[in-house]
């Protein structure tokens, strides 16, 4: 595996460091670990998506819950563009059909800690997958820090090796979609995935990486989300909200 490297646009740098101590400072962000984090792919243009949509503004009421909102463009020729489609969204949901061994991708499609999937709007499906995550994976122990305009993330010692991902997200929107499958509703998405970064590879040991917040504000975001994945696209292994 290859060492932790530079972004090329200085949003996070990974240096090596030995264990700290987390003292989480009165600044204007706040970082929170969840336990499980849950992944919709969706699409403004699908009209099977708006139940998924819900659920997921629903199982974020739970502290202990992350949900993201990754926007999906193949449906965008039906007639409505997804205005947060992205072809990184596109591309992290083709990475897990690979894993899963699946013959297609398909919208609402939630991924569940990164272990397996359901049918985005099946209420007891997600849950039930969100519990059998919750009891098969302990989430890494993280540590953190603000400083400025940086935030310290000390990783611990662990097994194994995992990619490192940063995700820019705007907690809450509200489109107004004209065209296509859903023309006239007015869909609330949480948690919505703007940009995606590989920070690199992780290769378990002991690390500190230091996150440059200062350009997310700057394009208008109001958090972000760091994500341990065993290898590519295999089990989530710990992640971090934060919110600027």
């Amino acid at each position: 595996m290859k060492q932790l490297y530079l972004n090329c646009i200085a949003m996070a740098v990974a240096t090596l460091s030995g264990l700290t101590i987390s003292v989480n400072s009165a600044s204007a962000e706040s970082a929170h670990q969840p336990t499980t984090v849950v992944e919709l792919f969706t699409s403004q243009g699908c009209s099977s998506c708006p139940p998924a949509d819900k659920l997921l503004g629903e199982l974020i009421e739970d502290e202990n819950i992350l949900g993201l909102s990754f926007s999906v463009t193949y449906w965008d020729y039906i007639g409505w563009k997804d205005i947060f489609g992205t072809a990184d969204n596109d591309a992290r949901q083709v990475g897990y059909r690979g894993e899963f061994n699946s013959r297609y991708v398909y919208t609402p499609q939630m991924v569940v800690g990164g272990m397996d999937h359901v049918v985005g709007s099946d209420r007891s499906g997600v849950k039930s997958l969100i519990e059998k995550q919750a009891d098969d994976l302990e989430p890494l122990p993280l540590q953190w820090s603000f400083k400025g305009d940086k935030l310290f993330v000390t990783l611990p010692k662990s097994d194994g090796e995992a990619t490192l991902w940063l995700l820019d997200i705007d907690h809450v929107a509200d489109v107004d979609i004209q065209r296509g499958e859903n023309t006239g509703k007015i869909i609330t998405y949480h948690n919505i995935v703007r940009k995606i970064r590989s920070l690199g590879d992780w290769d378990g040991s002991a690390q500190e990486i230091s996150l440059d917040l200062a350009e997310m504000r700057t394009e208008g975001r109001d958090g972000c989300v760091l994500i341990i994945q065993q290898d590519i696209y295999g089990p989530i292994l710990g992640a971090l909200e934060i919110k600027l």
